[in-house]
């Protein structure tokens, strides 16, 4: 049986030049905004620059900090007029594997509030962070799946993909050393291709 070819790409530094999490803040909230909720997640930072939070605890803070009581549909609207500062070259490498029939499968920490639009566009598959609304349309502050980083995304493709095994897989990425958001993908992968900043 021919093996299926997958290709997955990391998005924030792999496709990207810029961290989107921030960027996306800013054109969804204005700078004003950004600002003056970004001071809330002060004590949540100086918590994770001296040990006490883990990356992914620390993100999610932040993440409550800018967005917990806005109206989510308000937020998603945003992200159809979002445009990251794609890198040309791996763009480019994605469409081409997505045109010649590979399954494309973007895998990101990135937020759902953004990913799932940058997806559609793309016309690929997605794996990111999830976010969490209540009853009344806002957003709780609180992700409702685990940080999409480092062991997670290899996690959450293999629940993806059950048949992975059958699969050759080209992993891109740009924290592929140790400790690295990207290192897990390399055990799955047949290839990697490491994507410069």
């Amino acid at each position: 049986m021919d093996r299926r070819d997958i290709a997955v790409f990391d998005f924030d530094g792999t496709l990207t030049r810029d961290d989107t999490f921030y960027t996306f803040a800013r054109h969804a909230l204005g700078l004003p905004r950004l600002i003056m909720r970004s001071l809330r997640a002060v004590p949540a930072v100086i918590a994770w620059k001296f040990g006490r939070l883990t990356s992914s605890e620390a993100k999610e803070k932040l993440y409550s900090a800018l967005y917990k009581g806005l109206d989510r549909a308000a937020i998603v609207k945003a992200s159809a007029t979002f445009s990251p500062r794609y890198k040309k070259e791996i763009l480019d490498r994605l469409i081409h594997s997505r045109d010649t029939g590979v399954e494309v499968w973007i895998v990101s920490a990135s937020l759902d509030l953004w990913m799932e639009e940058i997806a559609r566009q793309l016309g690929v598959k997605l794996l990111c962070t999830r976010t969490g609304t209540a009853p009344d349309g806002t957003l709780t502050g609180r992700f409702s799946t685990p940080n999409c980083r480092g062991d997670e995304k290899v996690t959450r493709l293999r629940a993806a993909i059950p048949d992975m095994a059958n699969c050759r897989i080209t992993v891109y990425g740009n924290e592929f050393t140790p400790g690295g958001g990207d290192s897990p993908l390399a055990s799955i992968a047949d290839e990697v291709v490491e994507c410069e900043e």
